[in-house]
């Protein structure tokens, strides 16, 4: 079962890739196995949320270019 929540972005995707980064450093310097698998888990949910982010932004500057953007204004002659 998924459930989705649609909830607006916290950070920007930069920022949630530098948390994946770090999570990452993390996982190299883990003392073992578990804790390695936890911080990839938590590096590839934060890359997901910088795709999401991406993703959002993208849709919303395309619904805003579009809104306002006619490429056959209408002509009225008077």
């Amino acid at each position: 079962m998924t459930v989705h929540v649609d909830v607006p972005c916290l950070k920007t995707p930069e920022q949630y890739r530098r948390l994946a980064r770090e999570a990452i450093q993390k996982a190299e310097a883990a003392p073992s196995p578990y804790f390695r698998l936890s911080y990839l888990s938590l590096a590839s949910g934060w890359r997901a949320l910088a795709q999401e982010a991406e993703k959002t932004f993208d849709e919303f500057i395309h619904a805003q270019a579009t809104d306002n953007f006619n490429p056959w204004p209408e002509h009225r002659i008077d």
